[in-house]
């Protein structure tokens, strides 16, 4: 059997990294791969994944099953193949009114990373085959580099460290994570925040102007103590290595993201042990449990975005669909829970610790792979 797989594998993103963990999860089961790229984003001029390159450069003069990894207004179905599956994320629910419907109906198959967005398609009106297939992450490496910290800053060493890793956009509600904080915890207390992040189109320098003018400006508008702490802001460009130092160097991840389809950061920190806070209404409670993590309450609420991610061509992220805003103050009491377990040493928080530990294989391009079996 071959298989021809389109996706955006040769860019600086976390759709690209989504998109070689496929790759290199279905090679877990079949060889005859053939990979080919498409631009959605930035580029990697200096993209050199040795394996990926070697599914690039192969050739068969037929091919059974394509797959495409893109919007789901950019599906083409080609008859002439077998079968012709869709892979795509979704960060938003109901999409009833949206062209990209019947777009999807006409492909064979459809795989999405999880059961919410498995959801959210047979509401909106799709009626060929979905599969939820998880993204995978590449676990030896994981494993191998549990001890790789970077160091934040000496006067936080000490200091339990809630951290957030994500693109600084709407959806990531990175002001809500900014507020929850704040009033959580007075800034004599030894707990900080650190927020990896950028401003797609920005300098490093520039994106860290802009969000700690934001920051600054949310605090004014609490207007609720003469003093606050001072997040952590990184905004240094690093490689896929030193991304796993923030984790290594933190305590507890937040994402109080409105919409979820897998979210990358919050698995890695799920298996290095950091019990997440997370919002329960988005794709990632099909990995983080209260047995594993911390599920914060979220109410339905539309799509109103100040900037479109994508295209005004691209009739999605607008008010007909919604996804959820979390709870403010259950994102408060999480977050204060969690800290007070850590200052407690509390059983119940070591035995969520290692139950995302040991959730690691379930991640593995093998385990993965298997799913993908077609």
């Amino acid at each position: 059997m071959n298989i021809l797989f389109v996706g955006p594998y040769r860019q600086k993103d976390g759709w690209a990294m989504a998109t070689r963990s496929y790759i290199k999860s279905l090679a877990t089961r079949h060889k005859n791969i053939t990979t080919r790229s498409l631009y959605l984003s930035t580029p990697d001029d200096n993209f050199n994944d040795s394996e990926i390159l070697e599914y690039e450069s192969s050739r068969y003069e037929h091919y059974d099953i394509v797959i495409q990894k893109t919007l789901p207004h950019c599906l083409f179905y080609n008859g002439s193949y077998k079968k012709n599956i869709a892979l795509f994320v979704l960060e938003t629910n109901n999409l009833i009114n949206s062209e990209c419907i019947p777009n999807i109906n006409r492909m064979d198959e459809i795989w999405v990373p999880s059961s919410f967005e498995q959801t959210c398609l047979i509401k909106s009106g799709v009626t060929k085959p979905i599969k939820v297939i998880s993204q995978a992450l590449d676990t030896e490496f994981i494993d191998s580099n549990r001890n790789h910290k970077i160091n934040i800053n000496p006067i936080v060493d000490n200091m339990f460290k809630f951290y957030f890793i994500g693109e600084y956009n709407d959806r990531k509600n990175i002001k809500d994570l900014i507020i929850a904080f704040n009033l959580a915890f007075d800034h004599t207390e030894p707990v900080c925040l650190v927020i990896k992040t950028n401003i797609p189109g920005m300098q490093p320098s520039q994106s860290l102007s802009k969000i700690e003018a934001d920051i600054n400006q949310i605090k004014k508008t609490l207007a609720n103590k003469s003093k606050y702490k001072k997040e952590i802001i990184i905004t240094d460009n690093m490689s896929y290595k030193d991304i796993i130092g923030p984790h290594n160097a933190c305590n507890c991840f937040v994402a109080p993201s409105y919409g979820e389809a897998f979210c990358r950061p919050a698995a890695e920190a799920l298996v290095l042990g950091k019990t997440p806070i997370v919002n329960k209404n988005t794709g990632i409670k099909d990995y983080i449990t209260e047995e594993n993590g911390f599920l914060v309450k979220s109410t339905k609420t539309p799509v109103i975005v100040t900037n479109r991610p994508l295209s005004n061509d691209f009739d999605i992220y607008n008010a007909d669909e919604y996804w959820y805003k979390v709870d403010i103050y259950d994102l408060i009491e999480k977050m204060k829970l969690a800290y007070s377990m850590h200052s407690k040493k509390d059983k119940a928080l070591n035995d969520k610790k290692e139950a995302g530990i040991a959730s690691l294989a379930n991640f593995s391009y093998t385990e993965i792979g298997a799913k993908l079996c077609i």
